[in-house]
This record gives structure tokens, C-alpha cells and sequence, in this order.
């Protein structure tokens, strides 16, 4: 019987090949390709929350400030995870990245929602 995580591993680093470019041909170029999305994500997250935060008052500020401290330490914790079952590989910074990306876009996600909520009150 196979190893069911390396098929795991296997699916997983299928899936995140494709969410690099199809120029990266080396683990180290679609590690920093994978870097770069991940960059991406956050300067488009760094431009959403400052606008969240206009729309709130002193208390929901905090409240958002202390969310967004916890989900920040949620995030590194899940990115770090992810990457271990490629530890001390040469694709686990992929993993690494990769995870921090999908997290970072479900985040903006929220934080577009919660906007859209708040401009409707």
C-alpha cells in the first residue's frame, strides 16, 4: 500500500504548481514565484485594511486591530504547518508561501465583505 502522505504531498504539490507561473522550470524559481504571490496578496491586503479601519469607530477599531493580530499569528502558524510535511525539502518554502497566499486571499475575502457590510449601514 502507498504512503498516504506522500500522495497527499504529491496532490498537494500538484495543485501548487499550478499557481505558479508556467515560466518558473526550477524548485527555486516557483519558490520565489511562489514568494512574489504571496507579496502580492499582502500589498492587496495592506491597501483593504486601512480602509476597513476608516469605517469603524475607536472600539471597533481595537476590535478589528486585535482580529487582525490573531489572524496574522493563525496565518504564519498554518504556513508553517503546511510547509512541515515538506521539512528541511527543498519545496517546502513553496508550501510555505503558497499556504500564506491562500490564507492572505480568504482574508481579503473577509475583509471586502466586512467593508461592503459596513458602507451599507
Amino acid at each position: 500500500m502507498r504512503n498516504p502522505l506522500r500522495v497527499i504531498l504529491f496532490l498537494l504539490a500538484a495543485c501548487l504548481l499550478s499557481l505558479v507561473s508556467a515560466r518558473a522550470q526550477t524548485q527555486g524559481e516557483m519558490n520565489r514565484e511562489a514568494a512574489a504571490e504571496f507579496q502580492k496578496a499582502d500589498r492587496e491586503l495592506n491597501k483593504l485594511y486601512p480602509q476597513v479601519v476608516a469605517k469603524l469607530d475607536a472600539e471597533g477599531q481595537e476590535k478589528l486591530k486585535a482580529a487582525q493580530r490573531a489572524w496574522v499569528a493563525f496565518r504564519d502558524a498554518q504556513a508553517a504547518l503546511e510547509a512541515d510535511s515538506a521539512r528541511g525539502g527543498t519545496m517546502a518554502p513553496l508550501l510555505h508561501s503558497a499556504s500564506l497566499t491562500a490564507t492572505t486571499q480568504d482574508r481579503i475575502k473577509q475583509l471586502r465583505a466586512f467593508l461592503k457590510e459596513l458602507s451599507e449601514r
